[in-house]
């Protein structure tokens, strides 16, 4: 899992397994087909929303009705990053990506796969909810989920997609950073490569 998958996964799990095993390839605009994703050099935040958005297009209605909060992240994420010191840099993208995006194939979400996938993480949150209710502070859960550690960084990014809410996403992203070498050293190469 390269940095645009991390990225993608960490703003919509199910857009970001569209990504897995395809090929990269440099052009003037971003493609994405079933096989292959054509990316143009822009600066990488940019191009983790313009992916996103040439994904979510690339779905038929009703995956798009389903992915409505996903939409939402990646509109939050645009906030964001128009917000920070590379405000100015991204505004070009970000304001107009229609410009930057060509149309490509229809996708489609493996939505079996997603669950068989949700279904091995599921455990993992209810024993993160049940800590939190008997633990008491952030402190004491974040000592008592070194089960985390067992997570691949994909299974990290899972995991936080299906927490309810924003807190708990927040104490989960904490534990795994705390909890999960992998999963750290895959969060700092997504930051490197935010920055720039």
């Amino acid at each position: 899992m390269d940095e645009l998958e991390f990225c993608i996964k960490s703003l919509s799990y199910p857009l970001g397994m569209l990504l897995e095993g395809s090929e990269r390839r440099h052009g003037e605009f971003v493609r994405v087909t079933r096989n292959c994703i054509t990316l143009p050099e822009v600066p990488f935040a940019a191009l983790c929303y313009l992916t996103g958005i040439a994904l979510y297009d690339s779905l038929d209605l009703v995956d798009k009705k389903r992915l409505q909060n996903d939409y939402r992240a990646m509109e939050l994420f645009r906030r964001k990053m128009l917000g920070s010191k590379l405000g100015d840099v991204l505004r070009p993208y970000m304001e107009s990506p229609g410009r930057h995006i060509s149309p490509g194939e229809r996708l489609a979400i493996d939505w079996l796969e997603f669950e068989a996938r949700r279904e091995k993480v599921e455990p993992y949150l209810e024993r993160i909810v049940e800590l939190e209710k008997t633990t008491g502070s952030r402190e004491g859960l974040l000592k008592e989920t070194g089960f985390l550690g067992e997570l691949s960084p994909d299974q990290g990014l899972l995991l936080v997609y299906i927490a309810d809410d924003e807190r708990l996403r927040g104490l989960i992203n904490a534990a795994l950073g705390k909890n999960n070498p992998w999963f750290r050293e895959a969060v700092i190469r997504y930051f490197k490569a935010l920055q720039g």
